[in-house]
């Protein structure tokens, strides 16, 4: 997982805003009067721009795209993340009719590991608006909907020899052997034949792979880009600021709510770029 000491960082009582150039990386929309259709990021706008009037003869959609564009905006950016923070922001705020992979998602879930209770370790699924999952460390996979997040754990009881019962999966009665046990899927959680700590153990080998990376920070932090500082908390964007009263404006001005595709910018970006604690 990310730390402060995996990037570069810089003193939070400097200025973080002098000397620092600009870079021509930007995100674009194509929209016709009142509906946008596409939006994108590039580094070379023009030459991407082009790209979707040149191919429009080979593919339906560019073809589609071509016939409706009436206006084309397009947003300057300190660099390849701001793009990349931009694109998804207007994505999820304008819903363009030709973006479909960065649509807003209102289930999202994960899987929440419960150790109140010593070696009896349970999952419970959670959704992004009961828990703030930008400051936990007990939460694994993120998934867009309750069967996509459960069709995931029945994978990982089947590979790893898991109890369905006791992972919740399945209703059955307390110390019987459960139906994956008769098919040897299952080492015997279910009726005393593994251990409760034993089983659990497994459980936590087998979620590593989709362990949710921590915010190792206690508070907001700024990642450089450029002569841009992105503002971040709990994998949170908040904004990207170019002075000092933009940068308190974005403190002062709270959290949005958690993003996923916002995350996944996020927890590449911070082994990247430089970080300065806010």
């Amino acid at each position: 997982s990310a730390s402060p000491s995996a990037s570069p960082s810089a003193s939070p009582s400097a200025s973080p805003f002098a000397g620092r150039a600009r870079t021509g990386a930007g995100a674009r929309g194509l929209p016709p009067p009142d509906l946008p259709l596409y939006i994108g990021k590039s580094t070379r706008l023009r030459s991407r721009v082009l790209s979707h009037f040149a191919a429009d003869h080979t593919s339906d959609r560019e073809l589609s795209l071509s016939q409706q564009v009436r206006h084309i905006e397009w947003i300057e950016t300190a660099g390849e993340i701001g793009a990349l923070l931009e694109e998804a922001r207007l994505v999820k705020r304008l819903q363009p009719t030709h973006n479909r992979q960065l649509r807003r998602n209102r289930e999202l879930c994960t899987w929440r590991l419960a150790t109140d209770i010593v070696g009896d370790w349970r999952l419970e699924l959670v959704h992004a608006v009961d828990l703030d999952f930008g400051r936990r460390d007990d939460l694994y996979g993120f998934f867009r909907t309750r069967r996509e997040a459960t069709n995931r754990l029945r994978a990982l009881a089947r590979d790893h020899a898991l109890c369905p019962p006791l992972l919740g999966l399945e209703k059955h009665p307390q110390g019987a052997r459960c139906f994956d046990f008769q098919l040897k899927r299952c080492r015997g959680a279910c009726h005393g034949g593994e251990s409760p700590q034993a089983h659990a153990l497994r459980l936590i080998e087998a979620l590593h792979a989709l362990k949710v990376e921590h915010w190792n920070w206690p508070g907001p932090i700024g990642l450089r880009e450029g002569e841009a500082l992105h503002v971040i908390d709990g994998w949170r964007w908040l904004g990207t600021a170019t002075d000092e009263a933009a940068l308190a404006d974005l403190l002062e001005a709270g959290r949005p709510a958690f993003d996923l595709d916002i995350y996944k910018i996020l927890v590449k970006a911070v082994k990247r770029l430089a970080v300065v604690n806010l």
